[in-house]
């Protein structure tokens, strides 16, 4: 045991020192945060309970392994307690941060209520964290200390001048876009409840946690077929509402997925591709 306790502390000591130098390599782990967090009392009830049960030395060593493993992720876990906190920081009220000019935005290693709305002129930022917006071809919109705020919140407002892509990775948090028309919306290790609706050629979602209702108004301009939708590792439900006349074609590999399709979309003018891998839930198509 005193071996044990001594590789915990010395592993968990370079866990913190590598979070000091570089806190990004963190960032991934950012979507699973809050069920490490949520999870703590159930391990280790779990645990304690096998241990007592188990007789096994070999047995024993291997259980006390796998929860050093699992507390030191807690401990330094994007949005748990690696930080010694028990409270966290009220983020106040939404302020202005600035007005932009960008083809493409990527909003990234957040935790915040997010929203994605039509603007009036350029594209303006609004939030109530301290994010970090650097601007060129492509508004990157990210946020290191999100971790230690509640009720955070994110605006993003989109002008007349359409962007051509909308990339969201390892948030958490509701996400709510609605704009007129792009070509590709991208989801990527999102946790949360999203809400989509507009025109769009392309959706992509992968690793998502969540329930997600898309809605997608009508099909974007001057296209053979009507759009695609892709959903790639996840769980959760999915509602998707297709424009009348669109006939959507099925690809399910890989998945626990229950699948209803309305009959008014077993035919149409336009096709929408909807391919599924790996997702564990329930999506309808109505």
């Amino acid at each position: 045991m005193k071996k044990l306790l001594g590789l915990f502390l010395t592993f968990l000591g370079l866990l913190i020192l590598l979070k000091s130098i570089r806190p990004e390599v963190y960032n991934y782990l950012l979507p699973y945060a809050p069920y490490i967090k949520k999870a703590f009392w159930g391990v280790v009830l779990i645990v304690a309970g096998l241990y007592v049960l188990i007789k096994n030395k070999t047995a024993r060593t291997t259980l006390a392994l796998v929860f050093i493993l699992y507390l030191a992720l807690f401990l330094v876990a994007p949005g748990s307690y690696y930080s010694w906190r028990f409270s966290f920081k009220d983020a106040g009220e939404i302020k202005t941060l600035g007005k932009f000019n960008s083809s493409e935005i990527v909003i990234e290693n957040i935790a915040a209520e997010i929203t994605v709305e039509h603007g009036t002129n350029g594209i303006e930022v609004l939030s109530n964290l301290p994010v970090k917006i650097e601007e060129g071809e492509t508004l990157r919109i990210s946020c290191a200390e999100c971790g230690e705020y509640e009720n955070g919140k994110l605006l993003v407002k989109v002008g007349d001048s359409k962007i051509t892509s909308l990339a969201l990775r390892n948030t958490v948090g509701d996400v709510k876009v609605d704009l007129g028309e792009i070509s590709s919306l991208t989801l990527d290790n999102v946790v949360g409840d999203v809400t989509i609706s507009g025109a769009f050629s392309s959706l992509v979602a992968r690793n998502f946690i969540g329930d997600m209702e898309v809605e997608l108004e009508r099909c974007p301009e001057n296209e053979e077929y009507c759009s695609q939708i892709g959903i790639y590792r996840g769980s959760g439900e999915i509602n998707i509402s297709p424009p009348a006349g669109t006939k959507v074609v099925p690809m399910i590999e890989g998945s626990l997925t229950s699948l209803t399709i309305n009959k008014g979309f077993e035919s149409g003018e336009k096709t929408l591709k909807l391919i599924v891998k790996n997702f564990i839930g329930k999506i309808v198509v109505e």
